[in-house]
């Protein structure tokens, strides 16, 4: 790479992340002042420097992020599998469409907060249970956006496929699912912060440990330095997560591109 190639890329990062962590900047500052200034009680609202100290001094911080992690990618990867294969057959069956999709929609109708009692009762206070709400809180978005997808795909193309008598995984594979890939990771990207949401929530109920755990701990101690750990650490595993499928669509899009073109 080039000395201007790396100028320019430099000063395409600068623009790019520059004015929010410089407003970043800002807000903190502003805030640490307020906090001093105002003389205003911690257990109301820490200074920034207080919430980095708390960082430094919470144990088993990563044992508490790990554990809630698990629990939210165990139930994505489950929503992912049932709700791509469930999509499949809704985008190719009228029947399943109508038969199994009103239930989806309901599936995302019902407040998430009042199933996890009930499956508390059924499947206890374990890891069970958290993982089973973090699924249920990804399926909607998940099947809905790649039934969208597969049936936007390209209706004379799809003719041409029947036309040369192309089988039903032949049809799917090389024209279905090229075409659903944006849809896919929109979906995606929703579901993995759903899916956080579904662990942390579950936790709030009878868990010894997580971040939600942490969550309720903090909030019924009036701990609130403590609280904004959770919340950061929280916000940050989400915009990582948000990030990653952003980047996997960017890749999978540009290998889907390189196959199309010819050879």
């Amino acid at each position: 790479m080039t000395a201007t190639a790396i100028t320019v890329s430099r000063r395409g990062q600068l623009e790019r992340f520059g004015p929010p962590l410089l407003i970043l900047a800002l807000i903190l500052v502003v805030w640490e002042l307020a906090v001093r200034l105002l003389e205003v009680p911690p257990w109301l609202l820490p200074a920034p420097s207080k919430i980095a100290l708390r960082f430094g001094r919470t144990q088993d911080l990563a044992y508490h992020t790990g554990l809630t992690l698990l629990e939210a990618g165990f139930g994505f990867a489950i929503s992912a599998v049932l709700g791509l294969a469930l999509s499949a057959g809704i985008a190719n069956s009228r029947f399943l469409e109508r038969g199994l999709f009103p239930y989806v929609i309901v599936s995302n109708a019902v407040p998430i907060i009042a199933i996890v009692p009930l499956l508390n009762i059924w499947l206890g206070f374990g890891i069970t249970t958290k993982i089973v709400i973090a699924a249920i809180i990804t399926f909607f978005p998940i099947v809905t956006n790649t039934t969208r997808g597969l049936k936007s795909a390209d209706a004379r193309i799809l003719d041409l496929m029947h036309s040369i008598n192309a089988t039903g995984p032949q049809v799917f594979f090389k024209v279905q699912l090229p075409s659903a890939l944006p849809f896919i990771f929109a979906g995606f990207r929703i579901a993995a912060s759903l899916s956080l949401v579904g662990a942390v929530v579950a936790e709030f109920y009878g868990a010894d440990r997580g971040l939600g755990y942490l969550v309720i701990t903090a909030a019924t101690q009036l701990r609130t330095d403590l609280l904004f750990v959770a919340i950061i650490v929280l916000a940050a595993i989400g915009v990582t997560t948000f990030w990653l499928f952003g980047f996997l669509e960017r890749r999978a899009l540009h290998g889907a591109v390189e196959q199309e073109r010819p050879r």
